[in-house]
């Protein structure tokens, strides 16, 4: 893909940010995938780098009168993005708290975005997409493809707990991340 300045932008968004978690490994697994499939650049946006507070604003999101500076970078992220896709974690059946905390930071910079979900965990972590699913479509989000739900074999980890070979394992999957990536490449509008 040859990058220009109308080159579609996709923000990959990292959902957990626990100490030793492999949602990292897996967003820069996909990524070359995604961004080949949707004709694309992408960039991986890791909510622990980005370490916002427990929601902290003193007004409500949808007034869009944000205060606090990691509040606006965060929007200014998410509103110059021409789609983003989230990279969750099932947890206790659930995507972890600290993408619910993200999601509910922003209102209006999520309305129509073009979205896709990754889950994974030990089964896929198709309860956490699920439950995600609902509340981004919710706020109006455009859920371009059907979840792509990413299965952790155990001996897929490594004495640390991260994945030995993250892109082995995806690449078990590349087939449907061409899919929904196509399905995101249909709905792309560049941010002008």
């Amino acid at each position: 893909m040859t990058e220009t300045p109308s080159t579609p932008l996709i923000r990959i968004i990292v959902g957990s940010v626990r100490p030793v978690r492999v949602g990292d490994q897996i967003a820069s697994a996909v990524a070359e995938i995604i961004s080949d499939a949707a004709d694309a650049r992408t960039e991986i946006i890791d909510l622990a780098d980005l370490d916002l507070p427990l929601l902290d604003e003193p007004r409500m999101p949808a007034l869009g009168d944000y205060q606090n500076a990691h509040t606006k970078e965060w929007a200014r992220i998410i509103d110059e993005s021409d789609a983003v896709v989230f990279v969750t974690p099932q947890y206790n059946a659930g995507y972890p708290a600290s993408l619910k905390n993200a999601i509910d930071y922003l209102f209006a910079e999520w309305k129509d975005k073009p979205s896709l979900i990754i889950s994974y965990g030990g089964h896929g972590g198709g309860m956490s997409g699920a439950q995600l699913r609902a509340v981004l479509e919710f706020i109006g989000l455009d859920l371009v493809g059907d979840n792509v739900e990413i299965t952790l074999p155990r001996d897929s980890y490594g004495p640390d707990w991260r994945l030995t070979d993250a892109e082995e394992v995806v690449a078990g999957y590349a087939d449907e991340l061409r899919t929904a990536a196509r399905a995101l490449d249909r709905s792309l509008v560049p941010q002008s």
